[in-house]
């Protein structure tokens, strides 16, 4: 079982510092997990992470499976790439455009209070919504990672607050059903 996931953003937002996270969360989780694409298109930060309990294939080519883009450029070159039923995970402070695929789960995650002064931070929020969707992980799991590599208490507060939200929004959505 293999699970593509694309990182996009501006270069100040951290987006190849979530895919390290990411793949070092995953390893100590069982996982196998590499970056199999990164670059720059235009003012856009990306990163392909490919995460399998098997064998990692070797091409590492496909759709991803979930799309994290913190940036409406991010958007604009990479949303369309997401595999059909797949996810996307937007940063709602900057892509404020309507989304153009209806094929896929859209989750317009919060900018965490004081990610105006630190881009990282959107980053962070968004990585804490995507572990927090999928399941993948263990949440304190990749906490732990995010903790030992963090500069200060902002970084861990950001993930936390991305994690919050998927809380409060399934909290939502089970009493609305009930």
């Amino acid at each position: 079982m293999e699970k593509r996931i694309l990182f996009a953003g501006n270069s100040d937002q951290g987006i190849l510092y979530a895919g390290q996270v990411l793949i070092e969360a995953a390893v100590e989780a069982g996982w196998r997990a590499a970056c199999v694409d990164s670059g720059r298109q235009g003012d856009v930060i990306y990163c392909s992470i490919l995460l399998s309990k098997d064998l990692l294939s070797r091409s590492g080519v496909g759709m991803p499976d979930v799309g994290m883009l913190g940036s409406r450029p991010a958007a604009d070159i990479f949303e369309r790439t997401i595999k059909p039923g797949g996810l996307l995970v937007l940063n709602a402070a900057d892509i404020r455009r309507p989304v153009l695929r209806r094929d896929v789960d859209v989750v317009m995650a919060p900018a965490f209070p004081g990610a105006a002064q630190d881009p990282a931070l959107v980053t962070l929020t968004l990585l804490g919504v995507l572990v927090s969707l999928t399941g993948w992980m263990a949440v304190d799991d990749v906490m732990q990672v995010v903790r030992r590599s963090c500069v200060g208490d902002a970084e861990c507060a950001a993930f936390r607050y991305g994690v919050t939200f998927v809380e409060e929004m399934v909290m939502n959505a089970s009493s609305e059903a009930a």
